[in-house]
């Protein structure tokens, strides 16, 4: 071997392990104070990794080097990534992989090019550095979904098979290139851990595939219930209005044949029935259908529901797909200000209105809590929360409005929620 290798070896035995580590950890969610948090990350990282570094590759002590290195990678993730902890232990794993298979590309190339020490030390550094910095623009970006990953027990229980089986390649590649005398088969151990490497980002993609189908699975499931149930609303708020169109008619006709007292009592009637009278009438009668319904639930539970829009700006919209906008939205701000003890703070606020070649579509309640958002930019998701603004409800408006190239954003301001809906204009 040249006199470069036993230096080089030891450059990637300290810094090789946090380079990767950098790579997989950019593109993902951070927690707060990221910086201060990487920093500490890097520096103990590498002092608790230098005495490991530091031995020899033919010490026998890989596995003990392996082990130290991986627990404090999973570590580095867990302090840095707002991630879960399976996802933090899958990191580690594709560094380790990638830290491995740098490190026997380098000494591959110095071995192979062991005449000429300046030139297989060049080629390996280069070659190092390019499939570090091929992996950090491809890999480590495609790789997660929204800044995490979803690891179900199969797919981390293969990610460990391979990673065990890398290890061991590089075990045995160690050995040949360390020995006298190369045999015939040398180059056999690295280009498995390729293939190794391949084969663990092929599972990913294909659980990932998996993962994304499910979702939209649930998706679709959702916008057929959504479906089902605007059509049971559309016929109640139809029947309603029927009923109370005829009561009204029946009250004028009473009135004449009756005495002061009855008068009065029929108008306590009518006033009644003017809360079915109030149905929202926009322009549309999907609208009008959706918004009748959740305003009705709103009356029955002391919740202030106001209403300004212009329901023609829709009419271009699927039935379902406006009734999933609206329906999961309403729901969504119902659910949290219900939470509210003041009465005078459940309120509910629905806008909608053209602006600049845009139809926007606002629903607005107060909140009182701080909410904590993900990198799509949706409140993350948390099950024994009641504020149900997230979760499938806010996925499921966020994929009727994609279908119209339209956006969706949440924002909390002076103390009020917004979910905002911009859809641009259909044209004629």
């Amino acid at each position: 071997m040249t006199a470069l290798s036993p230096y080089l070896w030891t450059f990637w035995r300290v810094t090789g392990l946090w380079f990767a580590a950098l790579l997989f950890l950019l593109p993902l969610r951070r927690r707060g104070k990221f910086r201060l948090r990487l920093a500490a990350g890097l520096a103990g990282g590498v002092l608790l990794h230098l005495p490991v570094g530091l031995l020899s590759p033919t010490s026998g002590l890989l596995w003990l080097v392996f082990l130290v290195s991986f627990v404090l990678v999973v570590g580095f993730f867990a302090l840095c990534a707002d991630i879960s902890r399976s996802a933090a232990v899958y990191c580690a794993v594709w560094v380790m992989v990638l830290y491995h298979l740098s490190c026997s590309l380098a000494i591959a190339l110095l071995r192979a090019l062991d005449r000429w020490p300046l030139a297989s030390g060049i080629c390996a550094v280069g070659s190092v550095a390019v499939l570090y910095l091929a992996v950090g623009l491809t890999l480590a970006r495609w790789m997660p979904v929204k800044g995490t990953y979803q690891i179900g027990p199969r797919q981390f229980s293969l990610s460990f098979v391979l990673l065990l089986l890398i290890l061991f390649l590089v075990q045995l590649s160690t050995t040949l290139w360390y020995g006298e005398d190369l045999p015939a088969f040398w180059l056999f151990p690295l280009l498995m851990e390729f293939y190794c490497a391949t084969l663990l980002y092929l599972q990913h993609e294909l659980f990932k595939k998996s993962y994304i189908r499910q979702e939209l699975d649930t998706l679709n499931q959702l916008w057929m219930q959504q479906k089902a149930q605007y059509s049971i609303a559309r016929k109640n708020i139809l029947l309603i209005n029927r009923k109370c169109h005829t009561l009204k008619h029946q009250i004028r006709a009473m009135r004449a044949m009756v005495g002061d007292e009855k008068v009065i009592y029929l108008k306590e009637l009518e006033k009644s029935v003017r809360i079915y009278d109030a149905i929202a009438k926009t322009g549309n009668e999907v609208l009008d259908t959706v918004l009748t319904e959740k305003s009705l639930y709103c009356e029955a539970n002391h919740i202030q529901a106001h209403c300004i829009a212009d329901g023609h700006l829709l009419d271009f919209l699927d039935p379902v797909d406006l009734y999933t906008i609206f329906a999961n939205a309403m729901d969504n701000a119902i659910e949290y200000v219900q939470t509210i003890q003041d009465p005078e703070k459940r309120i509910i606020d629905v806008l909608v209105y053209a602006e600049n070649r845009l139809i926007a579509v606002q629903v607005s309640n107060p909140i009182l809590r701080e909410l904590r958002f993900g990198a799509d930019g949706l409140p993350l998701s948390t099950k024994t929360s009641a504020d149900g603004c997230h979760g499938f409800g806010l996925k499921s408006i966020r994929h009727a409005v994609e279908k119209y190239s339209g956006f969706l954003t949440v924002k909390v301001e002076d103390g009020c929620f917004h979910l905002r809906v911009l859809l641009p204009m259909r044209s004629g």
